[in-house]
């Protein structure tokens, strides 16, 4: 299981951004087994949880599946997002000297 965990975590680095259903397909996995480990990469502060438009056409209104001009209704999608480990700081941290300088 470890290995598919990485498997997973690579796919998304790859995507950057993707379903739980995309990585499942790319990795030939349940997609159910990939929203476990995308949820444990959310855990360690690695990956997001973002929700996209639902799918089907969009007539721009905003205000989708309400004026009746798109497609069939279908629940909004969750995309996960590759974070990493953040972006290193900007500012080195301060030095403070134990004894005082000769």
């Amino acid at each position: 299981m470890s290995m598919a965990l990485f498997a997973v975590r690579d796919a998304l680095k790859a995507r950057q951004m993707a379903t739980p259903a995309q990585i499942a397909a790319d990795l030939q996995l349940p997609t159910g087994t990939v929203q476990d480990m995308l949820a444990h990469w959310v855990r360690r502060g690695l990956a997001a949880e973002v929700a996209s438009a639902p799918e089907g056409r969009s007539c721009g209104s905003g205000a989708c599946n309400t004026c009746g001009q798109c497609a069939a209704p279908s629940p909004a999608q969750v995309l996960y997002v590759w974070q990493g480990l953040g972006k290193p700081q900007s500012a080195p941290r301060p030095v403070i000297p134990l004894r005082p300088a000769a």
